[in-house]
């Protein structure tokens, strides 16, 4: 005599002994992919960040956070809350148009009236609104030569903190050129309850021959889904700092030898070393050598200005 749990498991063993050998492969394959798309997703992510590669990667945080949360891109932000079914029809059929930060800025009544239902489902869906992350993001700008740009950003948060937040909120923050296409510096950060302010520096380069229309900061939740927005930099009234003429370029002149040294000991010193001076010890021998004036000899690390000062000793 069989028990309930016998006869399903022999009514189970006979639909699979009736299953064609290849539908077996393709639930095997679709196990694989339920299992590690998320990995592959991920991988594909550390990729196009190291890339620097801006709308890839904001499209592939969307992927990871939809395979790990199981929801669609197109679903509401707000199913990722524990609501009502009904509320979560109520949003998805009549409240699609509307932002999250739109439904905070309501009344519960309203929102009750909005999805069709009571302002004590209003309540929970404004309680919903009010705990899904959202950042505030400010900036100023400070030129710090003719192509390099600082950007002061200062980073606050908007939301109301819960348990479903754990200890900790990480955001992707970076800024992304005017076309959207390369990631010109990026930083990731990490909110906790008790953050008031985060302020984040950029350091950007800005091209000599044309300054860009703007850049984009843009913030991305690491596990909210529908988490990110961005602030759009306007360089209309940016002024660059002019380049300075007044460094001395290097001239094309011919090495001199070690004999102009005119110090036996010095010259055989050198001579082991040295078969001539170089291109800058060349052009700033006679200024800091035959001259009582002072000298200010900037290079490259490498370029013998500690010989040169070595000579200066003599």
């Amino acid at each position: 005599m069989f028990t309930r749990e016998g006869k399903v498991n022999v009514l189970l063993q006979g639909y699979i002994s009736r299953i064609p050998v290849e539908d077996f492969a393709l639930v095997s394959d679709m196990h694989f992919v339920a299992q590690n798309a998320g990995r592959i997703v991920r991988a594909l992510l550390e990729i196009a960040i190291s890339r620097k590669l801006a709308s890839t990667s904001a499209v592939l945080m969307g992927m990871s956070k939809a395979i790990e949360k199981r929801l669609w891109p197109s679903e509401h932000e707000l199913k990722q809350f524990n609501l009502k079914q009904d509320v979560i029809y109520g949003l998805e059929e009549y409240a699609m148009d509307y932002s999250v930060s739109e439904l905070v800025r309501m009344s519960a009544a309203e929102l009750g009236n909005l999805v069709h239902l009571n302002p004590l489902q209003g309540q929970a869906i404004f309680d919903a609104a009010k705990q899904l992350p959202a950042l505030h993001v400010s900036y100023s700008l400070h030129p710090l030569g003719p192509d390099v740009l600082k950007i002061d950003t200062h980073v606050r948060s908007t939301f109301s903190w819960s348990s479903k937040h754990g200890s900790v909120e990480p955001f992707w923050l970076w800024v992304e050129d005017h076309n959207e296409g390369v990631i010109l510096q990026l930083s990731h950060l990490l909110l906790r309850q008790s953050t008031g302010v985060l302020d984040v520096e950029f350091l950007i380069s800005i091209p000599e021959e044309q300054i860009p229309p703007f850049v984009t900061i843009r913030y991305v939740s690491e596990r909210w889904m529908g988490v990110e927005d961005e602030v759009r930099v306007s360089f209309d009234d940016l002024v660059m700092p002019a380049w300075s003429n007044s460094h001395t370029p290097r001239l094309n002149l011919p090495f001199l030898s070690l004999s102009v040294l005119q110090n036996d000991v010095l010259r055989e010193l050198f001579s082991s070393k040295l078969r001539n001076l170089n291109a800058i010890q060349t052009q700033a021998f006679w200024g800091v050598v035959n001259t009582a004036t002072n000298a200010l000899v900037c290079a490259p690390t490498g370029s013998g200005k500690s010989t040169l000062g070595h000579i200066l000793v003599w």
